[in-house]
C-alpha cells in the first residue's frame, strides 16, 4: 500500500501543481481581505479545501483513463489496499490545506482581526466540508467509475455554493445568538465527530463495493 500511496503523491506533484498554487493564493487573499468583519472571507478557504479533498477523484479518473486500475490487479496488493491508498491521499491533501487555514485563522484571531469564537466556527466548517465531500463521492467512484462520479462532483459543487451562501448569512448573525453554556461545546464535538465517523464509514463502503466490482 505504501508504494501505491507514493505513486499517487508523485501523480499529484506532476499533474496537479495548480492546486498548490491556488491554495497559496487563497491563503494570501484570506489573510489580506476583510477577515474578521461581519461577512468573513470564507469562500476561498472552503473552495480550496474542497478542491484538495477531491484530489483522489481526479487520480481515479487518471487511473481509469490509463487502465492502471486494471493493471493494478496484477500487483501483490489487494483492492482494499488500493482504496486505502486513495483515502490516505485524500487525508494528506486535505489535512495540509486545512492546517494552513487553521493556522491562518489562529494568527488572525491573535491579531484581533476575528474573534476566537469565529475562528473555531470557520475551522470546524472547513473540517466538515473537507471530510464530507470525499465521504460522499468516493464510494460512488469505486462502485460505478469516474463517469458517474463526475455527476456526483457537479452535485457537490452545487452544494458547496449553496453552503457558502448559507454560511455567510449565518456567520453574520452568529455573534447575536445566545446559546446555553454547554450547547456550543456539544455542537462543536458533534460537528467534528460526525464527519470523521462518516469518512471512516465511507472507506469501509468503498472497500466493500470495489471488491465486488468487475473491472
Amino acid at each position: 500500500m505504501k508504494a501505491l500511496f507514493l505513486a499517487d503523491l508523485y501523480q499529484l506533484r506532476i499533474n496537479f501543481k495548480f492546486y498548490g498554487v491556488f491554495v497559496v493564493v487563497a491563503v494570501a487573499i484570506t489573510a489580506f481581505s476583510g477577515a474578521g468583519e461581519d461577512n468573513l472571507g470564507i469562500f476561498f478557504p472552503m473552495y480550496a479545501v474542497f478542491m484538495c479533498s477531491m484530489m483522489s477523484m481526479s487520480l481515479l479518473q487518471l487511473d481509469e483513463a490509463s487502465r492502471w486500475n486494471v493493471c493494478a490487479q496484477t500487483l501483490p496488493c489487494t483492492r482494499r489496499d488500493q482504496v486505502t491508498g486513495k483515502y490516505a491521499v485524500t487525508l494528506v491533501s486535505f489535512g495540509v490545506t486545512w492546517g494552513l487555514f487553521a493556522l491562518l485563522y489562529a494568527v488572525l484571531a491573535a491579531l484581533g482581526r476575528m474573534t476566537w469564537q469565529m475562528m473555531a466556527v470557520q475551522t470546524i466548517l472547513l473540517l466538515v466540508m473537507g471530510l464530507l465531500a470525499p465521504a460522499v463521492s468516493l464510494p460512488t467512484l469505486f462502485r460505478w467509475g469516474s463517469a458517474k462520479g463526475r455527476v456526483i462532483y457537479i452535485g457537490m459543487v452545487i452544494l458547496l455554493a449553496a453552503g457558502v451562501g448559507g454560511t455567510l448569512a449565518g456567520l453574520a448573525r452568529l455573534d447575536h445568538i445566545d446559546l446555553p453554556e454547554l450547547t456550543a461545546p456539544l455542537l462543536a464535538v458533534l460537528a467534528v465527530a460526525v464527519p470523521i465517523a462518516l469518512f471512516i464509514g465511507s472507506w469501509a463502503l468503498s472497500v466493500r463495493w470495489y471488491e465486488k466490482r468487475e473491472l
